[in-house]
């Protein structure tokens, strides 16, 4: 892989944890991680940035990944494929997203990290073609039978 270290993604979640274990991922990828802990430090990072990948969890005090998606997707950040993780059921998830600002893809937790770094290689090498992340891939990242297919990762 060539050399990426002027690549940023962005992590965002109020779960150091997850942050670093998301980073721990990427990182030796090339891929320069930049983490937030709440999503108003996750929307300046993402402005002054403008990185590849927005990575955010839904579930976070502040905010939730519904509301942080509606506020990114409006603000020179429409561009960004998002992915929101969260360990909500799909029904609750679904009911707090606005189908004007959805996500890029929804991935359940815990995380499948081969999946999230196949998502991430596909963004930063074929740059962002909504709805068409994980056109071939035949996991499961997220399935509910009203969510449109791109972001369920069900082909």
């Amino acid at each position: 892989m060539k050399n990426q270290r002027n690549v940023f993604a962005v992590v965002i979640d109020d779960d150091q944890d997850q942050a670093e274990l998301i980073k721990e991922v990427l990182a030796p990828e090339g891929y320069y991680v930049l983490t937030a802990d709440n999503a108003e430090e996750g929307l300046r990072l993402s402005q002054h940035y403008h990185p590849f990948v927005i990575i955010t969890d839904f579930g976070m005090p502040d905010m939730d990944g519904a509301e942080l998606v509606e506020r990114l997707k409006p603000n020179g950040t429409s561009d960004i494929p998002v992915v929101l993780v969260t360990a909500y059921p799909p029904e609750y998830v679904e009911e707090r997203l606005d189908f004007n600002h959805l996500p890029d893809l929804i991935m359940s937790k815990p995380v499948d990290f081969d999946l999230l770094l196949e998502t991430v290689r596909d963004y930063y090498q074929n740059g962002y073609r909504p709805g068409l992340c994980l056109k071939n891939s035949s996991r499961d990242c997220f399935a509910s039978a009203s969510l449109p297919p791109q972001l369920s990762g069900v082909r």
